[in-house]
């Protein structure tokens, strides 16, 4: 058997990749479980560092893979309108702290874009690093999507997603305790707006309120992001 032949038919074929992909995906849900759900080994981060030295051994370009895992990328759209649910599902906390919730959606959001794309303009950063920086605390589906919407770079947004998400899982609670914070709601909507699903994920494990707020920020966040971005960026 020609092995040269074997390894450029696997690489070359799609259905490869998507093996690889789920399978580096699940051996970090394994880790994480394993190490007590550390915030430093989150699965995504995980299949991250194992798929990194495989396309760079396999010197498969970023396009190529991209294009050969373009049937996950398709799901994104369902797990998006998926937010919905978790919206539905706390339409009673949405009732009853609105005003709270809108004027915090508001100010944290456009203040968690702009804190951030201002360091990057300090450093002189590009417009188009500066635009994927955007979406940093916005859920991976919807931060794909708007990321192509307004011209940024999906996959350096997606880093900028993960980096975020870490940070916050990571020294949330230390930020909570620094401030004095003890209402689980505050705390949730907290995580959830500015660390999406790995805020959330850590607000799973502060309380079941705080999980609920947290959920929903990330879902209204998500929305007003998708939303808003592309219509400012059109006018800039």
């Amino acid at each position: 058997m020609n092995v040269d032949a074997l390894i450029t038919y696997v690489t070359n074929t799609p259905l490869s990749w998507i093996i690889i992909t789920m399978s580096a995906y699940k051996i970090g849900i394994i880790i994480y479980e394993k190490t007590g759900k550390h915030s430093l080994l989150q699965p995504i981060v995980i299949a991250y560092v194992i798929m990194l030295p495989i396309l760079i051994l396999a010197q498969i370009p970023y396009k190529q893979y991209f294009e050969s895992v373009s049937i996950l990328h398709f799901f994104l759209g369902p797990a998006t309108v998926a937010l919905a649910l978790p919206l539905y599902k706390n339409l009673k906390l949405i009732q009853a702290y609105f005003f709270p919730i809108l004027i915090t959606l508001f100010a944290g959001g456009i203040f968690t874009i702009l804190s951030a794309v201002g360091i990057l303009w300090l450093f002189d950063a590009s417009k188009i690093t500066m635009l994927s920086m955007t979406t940093k605390s916005v859920t991976a589906p919807i931060t794909l999507i708007t990321a192509q919407d307004i011209g940024a770079i999906p996959s350096l947004a997606m880093g900028f997603v993960v980096i975020t998400g870490l940070l916050g899982a990571l020294f949330g609670t230390f930020v909570f305790k620094l401030l004095k914070i003890k209402h689980d709601a505050a705390k949730g909507f907290a995580l959830g707006l500015i660390s999406h699903a790995v805020g959330t994920a850590r607000a799973f494990e502060i309380s079941e309120n705080a999980a609920a707020f947290s959920a929903l920020a990330m879902g209204l966040i998500g929305v007003f992001i998708a939303v808003a971005l592309p219509i400012v960026i059109g006018f800039l």
